[in-house]
């Protein structure tokens, strides 16, 4: 069929040629292409994107040069007084910030105390940066995913009442944190009651916040307790809140640098109400500390642990001083704690400090109106009550301390006094020397601190402690065991003492102490029976000279701000009566034998000498500080003794006479009171540490009852002469002649009967 197609129109495509044969076009070969047409819809989509560029360069430039911080600072003042009832103050204003992100610098920020409580704000900082998300922030939408404080101060008090600074009311800002869809209040993310934590409060994150060189103040007004932290720098990160809550940082304790970490496993399970894992360390050079257990909207339970290198380290960081023996080894602690609003429970304590070891349970319970109450149950053996860092707190009103003084030696093995001019040496120098002279010695000896006492921590908190010691002491002093009771209420103190064993003896008793009036008072009543006397008196008052089994009581009572102050006040009685016991370092029988020899005794201390009685008995009686004794009686076979005197407690000195007798030995007992005998009075004068010794034998010689006794022992030997007597009394002279003593007599009566 023949082609009836018109030709074409327009321009025709060049023929191929083919390449085999000249001249003919072939059917490969390539032309141009006709122009690219460009597509309407990418031309819409890149101008629209330079368009939204121009847009945000512009929201960008709007923000930096007139940013809504107005806006943020208005949301922030107004949700806070309205959930919180209390006072933002954003005292220096507000500015826009775009690095490290976009947000909100706030300067010279502070938050009151609850309304109605009054004082410093809880906290104040110099400046508080809000990190925003830029895009929810143009729909006039805060989404804060950082928070940085620097320079706060964190006020945390009790008052008078007992309200606490740091107590929040629910919280229900209508401000989102990064992840959350809506607004959620604070108090969603803290003590909502629901079962479970909303997705959006499971959502929400805050990769960052920081605290910059922060501090932390602590006081309460009920009873004066306080404590600061300083150099707080801490960062913390959640990325959702179903996630752990980590956070680190440092601080500052007295003068020493404590780390710490901590990580909260799931913060939605305490904004559910429900409990959460917690684990806290704290470590530094004095101590370490860690918590590690659960921790819910209102309680937490868990382990806790301390640990010290160095008791006398631990001490000193304390603000306490204890001795090198006292300070050796380390310090462990352990416990189980379950703590809610109202109370802290330690069980299971398990204590050692040196040598000391504690066991039991401490329970502490705060009271609505009134002083927080403990309640304890410990057995502690090893401890030196003298060496607790405590005691020297309530001494000295703070924390540094000062070490008990231990009680000045009595001692009586003094160098000899440098004889005096005239002084009789002898019993003839002393028939030519009415009267005797004995030195007196009124130099007071220090030893009473005069530093103020404060036991004001009796109001701490009202306690019923039941104490069983085993191993104790208070300075050099020990008790083998000790079942203690203690009661605390109103400032007074009620301390029962029973089972008390020590020394080989027992004892029972108690102590007041009273510091509800203006100066702190006490009163004391012991009474031991059966101790052994003489390691009592060496520990006690470094006493090494008088032996026996012993059985004391006193009861007194003293009031002052100083403890000079209540030795100066003391008032009571006491009574000590001692057996099968010795003067050591003297022998008084044998001084009478040196006077039967006309020689007047040196009563020089001698360890190898020593005075052996069956019995030694006294009552004293106790007004402003002086001790008064007129009925000291000392029975042995070969001796008996009276005496009276005054023990001068605020002087630290004694004025007292014994008068040993000397007796016939007429096949009776030398000791027995009723016997006829010539006192030869010895005076014992002078301070506790260097008392003075001296027989009073002009006191003898001029006694009227002397020249009795000597005409009774007369008649019960016949009739005797003096020259007969004193042969019988003290033996008669070697050589045959008339002895010193015989002289003596003949000087009394003036000459032989």
């Amino acid at each position: 069929m023949a082609n009836t197609r018109p030709p074409a129109r327009g321009p025709q495509p060049p023929q191929r040629r083919d390449s085999s044969a000249p001249g003919r076009l072939s059917a490969d070969r390539r032309y141009p292409e006709p122009p690219h047409r460009s597509s309407p819809l990418k031309a819409i989509l890149l101008y629209g994107g330079v368009a939204l560029l121009c847009l945000a360069v512009g929201a960008g430039t709007f923000f930096i040069m007139s940013p809504p911080t107005e806006l943020i600072r208005r949301e922030i003042i107004a949700g806070v007084k309205r959930e919180t009832g209390r006072d933002l103050t954003i005292g220096g204003g507000a500015s826009f910030t775009i690095f490290p992100g976009v947000g909100l610098r706030l300067n010279e920020v502070s938050l009151s105390a609850p309304p109605g409580m009054g004082g410093e704000p809880l906290v104040k900082m110099a400046s508080f940066d809000v990190g925003v998300r830029l895009m929810p922030l143009l729909r006039q939408e805060i989404v804060i995913d950082r928070l940085e404080l620097n320079e706060p101060v964190f006020s945390l008090r009790v008052d008078g009442d007992g309200r606490r600074s740091w107590d929040m009311a629910g919280l229900d800002l209508p401000i989102r944190f990064a992840g959350a869809e809506r607004g959620t209040g604070l108090a969603d993310l803290i003590v909502s009651p629901a079962a479970a934590a909303p997705p959006e409060v499971a959502a929400m994150s805050i990769d960052d916040i920081r605290i910059a060189n922060g501090s932390v103040r602590y006081n309460d007004e009920r009873n004066g307790a306080w404590g600061r932290f300083d150099g707080l720098n801490a960062r913390f990160s959640l990325a959702a809140m179903d996630q752990p809550l980590t956070g680190s940082g440092s601080l500052v304790a007295d003068g020493e640098t404590f780390e710490f970490k901590s990580t909260l496993t799931s913060p939605s399970d305490v904004a559910a109400g429900q409990a959460a894992k917690l684990t806290f360390a704290v470590s530094g050079m004095p101590l370490t500390f860690s918590y590690d257990g659960t921790v819910g909207p209102n309680d937490g339970s868990g382990t806790i642990s301390a640990n010290s290198p160095s008791l006398s380290a631990l001490a000193h960081w304390w603000g306490s001083e204890v001795s090198t023996e006292a300070g050796a080894g380390e310090v462990a602690f352990t416990a189980r704690l379950d703590a809610t609003p109202a109370s802290v429970h330690l069980s299971d304590i398990n204590l050692k400090a040196g040598r000391t070891a504690a066991n039991g349970s401490v329970q502490f319970e705060e009271r609505k109106g009134e002083r927080p109450h403990v309640k304890a149950d410990l057995k502690i053996s090893g401890l030196n009550v003298a060496e607790l860092p405590l005691g020297a707190d309530l001494r000295a009103g703070r924390g540094a301390s000062r070490a008990v003084p231990a009680p000045s030696p009595l001692s009586l093995d003094a160098a000899e006094p440098a004889p005096q001019t005239g002084e009789p040496n002898s019993i003839e120098d002393l028939l030519n020397q009415p009267g005797p002279r004995v030195k007196g010695y009124t130099q007071r000896a220090e030893g009473w601190s005069t530093e103020p006492i404060n036991i004001k921590a009796l109001g701490l908190a009202d306690v019923d402690a039941r104490l069983t010691l085993t191993d104790v002491a208070y300075g050099r002093t020990r008790i083998d065991a000790a079942q203690v009771n203690v009661a605390v209420k109103d400032l007074v103190a009620r301390i029962n003492l029973a089972e008390v064993r020590l020394y080989d003896g027992r004892g029972q008793g108690a102590i007041t102490l009273d510091a509800s009036a203006s100066q702190p008072s006490f009163v004391s009543d012991i009474s031991l029976t059966g101790i052994s006397a003489r390691p009592l008196l060496r520990d006690a008052a470094q006493v090494d000279w008088l032996s026996g089994t012993a059985d004391v009581a006193w009861k007194v009572s003293g009031a002052g701000a100083t403890e000079a102050a209540i030795v100066g006040s003391l008032n009571g009685n006491s009574k000590v009566a001692l057996r099968d016991g010795a003067v050591i370092g003297f022998d008084l029988g044998g001084a009478m034998g040196e006077l039967s020899e006309g020689s007047i005794p040196k009563f020089e201390h001698d360890p190898a000498k020593r005075t052996d009685f069956r019995s030694l008995t006294g009552t004293f009686a106790i007004a402003g500080g002086v001790a008064t004794n007129n009925d000291l009686k000392l029975d042995s076979q070969h001796l008996h003794a009276s005496g009276d005197g005054s023990v001068d407690l605020p002087q630290r000195s004694l004025d007292y006479t014994v008068r040993p007798k000397l007796v016939a030995n007429l096949g009776g007992d030398g000791g027995d009171a009723s016997a006829i005998g010539i006192e030869v009075p010895v005076r014992i004068t002078g301070s506790w540490e260097k008392p003075e010794i001296a027989p009073d034998i002009g006191g003898a010689i001029n006694n009227p009852n002397t020249v009795d006794a000597v005409k009774q022992i007369g008649k019960q030997l016949k009739g005797k002469n003096a020259g007969e007597i004193v042969n019988d009394l003290f033996g008669k002279d070697e050589s045959g002649g008339p002895s010193k003593a015989e002289k003596l007599l003949e000087g009394l009566f003036g000459g032989k009967e």
